[in-house]
């Protein structure tokens, strides 16, 4: 009887811990830029992050947001940006480079209601070419794979942002 009992609060455990389990749509992953007018092309366009934990449970989040190319491995980035010209192509992210893994720091438990933002804004004016005058739009996906290295079992949904639009003049 004492093992059973043992049993069903250990199994109880495993079922309360929520955390490990946060869908998509228990989270809000948005983007701001720093300023609603014109940016010339030699601007720095700079970009934050905000992910907000809009579920009912307590959730780990990885608030590094390191921003790397689409290609690159999972591994290789936590934040890509997909940026369309005022012509219509996709840009390509000019450089790549590996980051390692993130610090015990840069995870946060996120609260019902509680939000990560990144420690800084993101210029994004030396990952892409913004030469072409006009109006690009600019959106983010989180996709995080880090966690279990360090015994954390974070957040690892793909989630896209709003999309927010930059206007460059000459």
């Amino acid at each position: 009887m004492r093992i059973i009992l043992i049993s069903l609060i250990l199994i109880s455990g495993i079922f309360t811990s929520v955390e490990m389990f946060a869908l998509s749509q228990d989270m809000e992953f948005t983007i701001s830029c720093d300023k609603t007018e014109s940016y010339k092309t030699q601007d720095p366009i700079k970009i934050t992050f905000t992910l907000k934990n809009i579920g009912t449970a307590p959730v780990y989040v990885n608030k590094r947001f390191f921003l790397g190319p689409e290609e690159d491995l999972i591994n290789d980035r936590e934040v890509f940006l997909s940026v369309t010209s005022p012509s219509g192509p996709k840009l390509p992210y000019k450089f790549s480079y590996k980051t390692g893994f993130p610090k015990a720091d840069y995870f946060a438990l996120l609260s019902p209601g509680e939000e990560a933002v990144s420690e800084y804004p993101r210029n994004i004016n030396g990952s892409f070419e913004f030469n072409e005058p006009g109006e690009y739009k600019i959106t983010a996906v989180y996709q995080n794979a880090y966690g279990p290295e360090i015994g954390i079992d974070a957040f690892k949904n793909r989630i896209e942002s709003n999309a927010v639009t930059v206007n460059i003049s000459k």
